[in-house]
């Protein structure tokens, strides 16, 4: 049965570390009235009082959303403020709320490669290199007989990912030997004489903080008392940041990429800080949500920027400098990576999910 801890776990450490995310930001839990049993999941872009009555409604047990419910501080709770009242309400319905916004904006597989995936380009890169990921090298000594156990237990712990590739590790023959003492429960040889065995030495690479974890299962299904393992600090550690540039084999005309654009996101209208739509889109950056003002980090690495929240000033600058901007809303490049999200989570742990329909907090009238 899968619990409320088992999706904090796998959102926060397996899919978006939540490490990742902005000082400024609040991803992660925002109501856990119980660790309670999950047989039901809602997913939405805010946590708005319609989105938990919503929840409420389905029968979900908890909901997961890409806006955090809490900003800031909260001194005091009253039933008369509309923010106060949907608080109580999840609290009194036992709907816990779990919500991921930056640590998934940095995520390896973020807003941005979901986006830049959809519009049918190849990823190239980040747009800007927020960190990097600190990987150690992880060895292990094994007996031949438990080496492929010890293997195992190693990549189920999440070692040995290099790009696309998983289970990567290597391994070398070799012959340890020991002699255990006086009070040892040794699993091969007698106490006070010298053995030989023959042995496996066992590599493989990953990221320092799930070390711990890594040292936990390779202990319990290694057959030795004692375990000789080794652990060596690396230097090339794997690089994370915001935004995506991607690019297509071939141009694609303007038109057709912004017609695109808009299907995908599911939008009436798109906003374009241009009204010369003769170019080609060789290269295009993504930031969702709110990224226009990053535009110059994208000069002469994109021919087109889609994000959302685009202001006057820096179409204008933008446009001069010769940079497109084309803003689908924050909302709707946003929103649709929380039906991709919710796929997920129904494939992991096998339970039902669902979409709350929403409405974007700006409506264009026409």
């Amino acid at each position: 049965m899968t619990r409320v801890r088992d999706l904090r776990n796998f959102l926060e450490k397996g899919f978006a570390d939540s490490s990742r995310q902005y000082e400024w930001d609040n991803s992660g839990n925002q109501i856990i009235p119980e660790d309670r049993d999950i047989t039901k999941a809602a997913f939405a872009l805010d946590p708005s009082e319609k989105t938990i009555n919503k929840a409420i409604e389905e029968g979900c047990e908890v909901l997961i959303t890409h806006h955090p419910l809490f900003f800031g501080s909260v001194k005091s709770i009253s039933g008369d403020r509309p923010f106060d009242r949907k608080v109580i309400k999840a609290i009194r319905s036992n709907l816990a709320i779990l919500s991921h916004h930056t640590s998934l904006d940095l995520a390896d597989y973020s807003l941005n490669d979901h986006l830049a995936g959809l519009l049918g380009g190849k990823t190239e890169g980040s747009v800007i290199t927020e960190g990097k990921e600190e990987l150690v090298k992880f060895v292990v000594f094994v007996p031949v007989t438990h080496a492929q156990k010890v293997r195992d237990a190693i990549a189920k712990a999440g070692a040995g990912h290099i790009g696309n590739y998983s289970d990567v590790s290597f391994s070398a023959p070799g012959t340890g030997r020991f002699m255990a003492g006086e009070g040892a429960n040794p699993f091969l040889g007698k106490i006070g004489e010298i053995e030989e065995a023959e042995e496996e030495r066992i590599e493989s690479i990953i990221e320092k903080k799930n070390l711990k974890n890594l040292i936990k299962a390779v202990i319990e299904s290694h057959p030795y008392e004692e375990v000789a393992y080794d652990v060596y600090p690396l230097l090339n550690g794997r690089e994370y940041g915001l935004g995506r540039i991607a690019a297509y084999e071939k141009p694609m005309p303007m038109t057709q990429f912004l017609d695109q654009l808009r299907y995908i996101l599911g939008a009436d209208t798109l906003r374009i800080n241009t009204s010369d739509f003769t170019g080609r889109v060789k290269k295009y950056a993504v930031i969702t949500g709110s990224g226009a003002s990053l535009w110059k980090k994208c000069l002469g690495s994109a021919d087109v920027l889609v994000t959302g929240d685009m202001k006057h000033h820096e179409a204008l600058d933008a446009r001069e400098a010769g940079m497109v901007i084309v803003d689908g809303g924050h909302f709707h490049t946003e929103k649709i990576y929380m039906s991709y999200l919710a796929d997920r989570i129904a494939e992991k742990f096998n339970i039902k999910t669902v979409v709350i329909d929403e409405e974007p907090s700006i409506i264009n009238w026409r």
